[in-house]
């Protein structure tokens, strides 16, 4: 899903919650919160689910075994 208007409905919101901001403080706030809670699920939702880019190269790690003896006497 391509969400290009997200930015204009964002737009509309702040606009919308200046309007209302003479009537009612905490109706702004609720227009503003609702509008931005429902902008961040449809940018996450609205994605399309696929692998990552590119796989990450494989670092070799050279760890020193301590002996046997050391382990019985670590355990």
């Amino acid at each position: 899903m391509k969400t290009p208007i997200l930015p204009v409905i964002a737009y509309l919101a702040a606009v919308a919650a200046v309007t209302l901001l003479p009537v009612s403080a905490a109706a702004a706030s609720i227009a503003l919160s609702v509008t931005g809670m429902l902008s961040i699920l449809a940018a996450d939702y609205g994605r399309n689910l696929e692998p990552p880019r590119g796989p990450a190269p494989v670092v070799p790690i050279g760890l020193s075994r301590p002996a046997l003896s050391e382990c019985r006497v670590a355990a």
